[in-house]
């Protein structure tokens, strides 16, 4: 190997490249100079070379991770809708009490409840920022961090989901029909899988350093709407919870058949949603003063 492509490799090793894509890098850059030895002259720097590689790398990955992954949370969403629509045929609303354990019911209820809003969210956004930034070849590293931040959420709480499903059914089985069982663990455990696949696909490309200088966007930026829920976060709350809450009402009245069972979760739902969008609120408006305070 001669010293160019040996510099080459150690720069890109520094940048976290992947193993497999150095060496193809690397025997395409060998079959060019051998074609033309004259040419390491005109490639530059192998730095500058690894720099570049490693920020277009950096990028693309970040984006089909969020792409991968919103996919994989659609299969999630399946298995939790399929499992819901079909409960009332497969025997009803079992509540939370009647199944072998109140001690696991009562989490993987709250987890069904509240893990796929966050599940839904971070993965929009995240796959919302990877489609606005398909254009360009480079993103700055905090760019690359949001979007990977996203994306983790995203599938943690899609898989915290998928085991809340999974439990549940195991806890349900003398109430509920074999066959909602068998279908709510089986679309749960695939979709489980996927997720899992894409968790693993983001954890061997986080290590890729583009080292891009940039800030990155904001929330705003991928939902302009938004701003009007920055300028008046308090409405937005209280608007929030009414929507989610009738919202809840009737979707758990059709799907339990009872008024008050929908009542129940409509209520929740509502005051789960508040809650959260005015915790995100404030978290925002921390980040965002924080970003704001002079540097010392």
């Amino acid at each position: 190997m001669s010293a160019f492509l040996d510099r080459l490799d150690q720069e890109l090793t520094k940048r976290g490249v992947r193993r497999g894509l150095r060496r193809r890098i690397a025997l395409e850059y060998a079959d060019h100079l051998a074609c033309d030895p004259e040419a390491e002259k005109r490639l530059g720097d192998p730095g500058d070379l690894a720099k570049a590689f490693a920020a277009e790398l950096a990028a693309d990955d970040a984006r089909r991770v969020a792409r991968n992954g919103f996919c994989a949370l659609a299969l999630a969403a399946l298995a939790l809708i399929a499992g819901q629509l079909t409960i009332g045929a497969a025997g009803g609303y079992p509540g939370y009490n009647n199944g072998l354990s109140t001690a696991l019911a009562v989490p993987t209820i709250l987890t069904i409840l509240i893990a796929p809003q966050i599940a839904l969210v971070a993965g929009l956004l995240a796959a919302l920022r990877a489609l606005r930034t398909r254009g360009s070849r480079r993103l700055p590293d905090a760019e690359v961090a949001l979007i990977r931040r996203r994306s983790a959420i995203a599938i943690g709480a899609g898989l915290a989901t998928c085991v809340a499903m999974v439990l549940y059914a195991t806890d349900h089985t003398q109430q509920m029909a074999g066959w909602w069982v068998a279908l709510q663990i089986g679309l749960a455990a695939a979709a489980a899988l996927a997720l899992t696949a894409v968790a693993i696909q983001a954890r061997h490309s986080r290590q890729t350093v583009g080292a891009v200088p940039g800030p990155s966007g904001g929330i705003v930026d991928d939902v302009p709407p938004l701003a009007l829920v920055a300028a008046h976060p308090r409405a937005a709350c209280v608007a929030a919870a009414l929507m989610a809450g009738a919202a809840g009402t009737v979707l758990g009245g059709i799907a339990e058949r009872s008024l008050i069972e929908g009542l129940e979760r409509g209520t929740f739902e509502g005051l789960v949603v508040g809650v959260c969008l005015a915790v995100t609120l404030r978290l925002s408006s921390a980040v965002a003063a924080r970003g704001r305070a002079p540097q010392s």
